[in-house]
């Protein structure tokens, strides 16, 4: 048998590319090289500068054959551990002799020895008997080949399960097709009470990203976690681009993020840094729809609770003050109170209390989502109050719970699953660059009427 050996072209192993590899020096006499791609400079493997994959392949060939290890090697000219390496390489070899651990003192088999890896485009070209760039163009599309070549590679493609790397794509195509998540209320997402907000949400970018083939990364922790400098968890190259639910006020690390050039959309949020896009409900003209609707069912002392951290937050406020205006109402200190979730959940019963002993209180209360809603219904059944007869009350969102409290409570419905999905289109613009302008969207909200504000007072 006579095997001629041919050059074999040179292959960057970071990102696959065949042409504008150019020589770049030398190290202990073996030839370096330059990738004009990805910028990548690597020593060609040993099995390129030894042997070309021709070789390997008639021995993947006789070893399927029956033919021994020793018998290849003699034919081939090569050595016998060659031989054996390459046909453990490539996953095709059961019996290669046991290696002796010096430590224990045991023999065992070399596949137990360690975890079998993943194939490689090397281990693909000397299953299907052709060069490596064969096969680079084979995965890219790109180059001409007949069937019969095809044919061969695709089966062994199947064969050893090999996928091309997708770090090594997306240095290609400068593009991940991997659209980041960061959004608050993960936890609760196994809670039965329905007052969370992310099912919704995520359903939407689900439906946004599966359309356009894309995937999504979940982060887990908030910006606020010790996990290294703010913001740069986002900037690794995992992701295109970044779905923030949500934001904080003036957040730094979005700030941050944003500078350093990675498309960004908020969500329930339209106070963000300049070059972030976001998609947002109109919740100042929502607040305005709830005031309007106490109002002409006679309600003149009108109390409200919200945080004051949140972009959404602060226009529900102003939005509950404009409409006071609006109608004519008096606005009364005594009557808003500004803290979180953990903060009124410890004092919800005081802040009422405090309501009920003021010499004119309140004969309703606004909540800034329907959970607190929840609360005071509560407290009020708990004082022999009766709802709406003796205090009207709303919250906002329309989660699965504002059935359930109080026989039905008034409150706004925001479309999450709108939302996320309109996010997504909106992020994928921003990493196309289809438009020099940022996108910036506010929805309308429905106001949905329930019996917690029952009928016109007397």
């Amino acid at each position: 048998m006579t095997i001629s050996v041919h050059p074999v072209a040179t292959v960057c192993p970071s990102c696959g590319g065949i042409e504008h590899q150019t020589k770049a020096g030398s190290n202990h006499g073996c030839q370096r090289y330059k990738c004009g791609l990805c910028q990548h400079r690597y020593t060609p493997a040993a099995g390129e500068r030894g042997y070309p994959t021709e070789i390997r392949a008639q021995a993947a060939l006789l070893r399927s054959q029956g033919v021994t290890i020793r018998e290849i090697a003699h034919r081939l000219g090569v050595n016998h551990q060659s031989v054996a390496n390459w046909l453990r390489s490539s996953g095709g070899e059961d019996d290669v002799p046991p290696k002796f651990d010096r430590e224990t003192g045991l023999t065992t088999p070399a596949q137990i020895a360690s975890p079998k890896r993943r194939p490689t485009i090397h281990d693909v070209a000397a299953r299907a008997g052709v060069s490596v760039s064969s096969i680079s163009n084979y995965i890219n599309q790109r180059g001409r080949m007949t069937e019969a070549t095809r044919q061969r590679i695709h089966a062994a493609v199947e064969e050893l399960n090999f996928t091309p790397s997708a770090l090594t794509q997306a240095i290609r195509k400068r593009r991940t097709n991997i659209l980041g998540v960061l959004a608050f209320g993960m936890h609760g997402l196994d809670e039965t009470d329905g007052s969370s907000l992310a099912p919704a949400l995520l359903r939407g970018f689900y439906d946004g990203a599966d359309d356009a083939g894309n995937d999504l990364l979940l982060y887990t922790q908030g910006p606020d976690c010790e996990r290294g400098e703010r913001g740069l968890r986002f900037l690794d190259g995992h992701i295109d681009g970044l779905l923030w639910v949500s934001p904080n006020l003036h957040e730094p690390s979005l700030e941050r993020v944003v500078a350093a050039g990675l498309p960004v959309v908020a969500l329930l949020a339209r106070r963000v840094a300049e070059g972030a896009g976001y998609v947002d409900g109109d919740n100042r003209g929502a607040m305005r729809m709830l005031v309007a609707h106490l109002a002409e069912r006679g309600h003149r002392r009108i109390a409200y609770t919200g945080p004051e951290r949140y972009s959404d937050l602060v226009d529900r406020h102003e939005g509950y003050q404009t409409a006071l205006a609006e109608h004519g109402l008096p606005w009364d200190a005594a009557l808003q109170v500004r803290i979180g979730k953990k903060e009124l959940e410890e004092t919800y019963g005081q802040i009422l209390d405090g309501w009920l002993a003021l010499p004119d209180p309140p004969t309703a209360i606004m909540c800034w989502d329907d959970q607190p809603a929840a609360l005071f219904a509560d407290a009020l059944q708990a004082r022999g109050l009766r709802v709406p007869e003796d205090m009207a009350l709303t919250g906002f969102d329309d989660t699965p719970i504002a059935s359930r409290v109080a026989g039905g409570l008034t409150t706004v419905r925001q479309p999450f699953r709108q939302m996320g999905r309109q996010a997504v289109e909106s992020l994928l613009a921003l990493v196309r660059g289809d438009s020099m302008e940022i996108p910036r969207q506010i929805l309308p909200m429905e106001l949905v009427v329930r019996a917690s504000t029952g009928g016109r007072r007397s």
